[in-house]
């Protein structure tokens, strides 16, 4: 065999944070989220601030699969990414995933979603993928966490002008 049996393929660092199917992520979230709409258009985003949606049908690519114009309602914030030790923006436009943080965000049980660490599963199963999303008792920060999100200069207002949202060094 010419690669060592141990080999890994390194993955690009990326300043969203997405779940991988089958993998439990340990996540914190950093920051409180920006609302707003996202529509497609030639494959590519843009986003509008807000609750109220400001895209219209004929601005967005039409999604055949659904057949519904590309546009969704997110949330996003900074969160700290345990396993790759990285601050990451979670876009999230799963509504299952915004009724569990908004259930455990109103619990007196758990409140601020900043105070404690959520795990994230994403599965596929029969074509359709499903989120689950679990509180985890309350540990202090790592400082490393602190440290990394004082250094990202996260500005989650810029996804709204169409940049990053960290320094690209982030």
């Amino acid at each position: 065999m010419a690669l060592p049996k141990d080999v890994q393929v390194p993955k690009s660092p990326s300043q969203f944070f997405k779940p991988e199917e089958g993998k439990k992520h340990k996540i914190r979230v950093m920051s409180d989220f920006v609302i707003g709409w996202e529509g497609w258009k030639d494959g590519k985003p843009f986003r509008h601030e807000g609750a109220v949606c400001q895209i219209s049908s004929d601005e967005v690519d039409h999604d055949d699969t659904y057949d519904r114009p590309k546009i969704n309602h997110f949330w996003a914030a900074a969160v700290w990414n345990h396993d790759d030790k990285r601050v990451q923006v979670w876009q999230i436009t799963q509504r299952t995933v915004m009724q569990a943080l908004k259930g455990f965000e109103d619990n007196d049980d758990w409140g601020d979603l900043k105070g404690y660490d959520l795990t994230v599963a994403r599965e596929k199963k029969d074509g359709k993928t499903s989120y689950t999303v679990t509180p985890l008792p309350p540990k202090a920060l790592p400082p490393e966490a602190q440290f990394a999100y004082d250094e990202a200069d996260v500005d989650l207002s810029a996804i709204f002008r169409g940049d990053y949202p960290m320094k690209r060094n982030a």
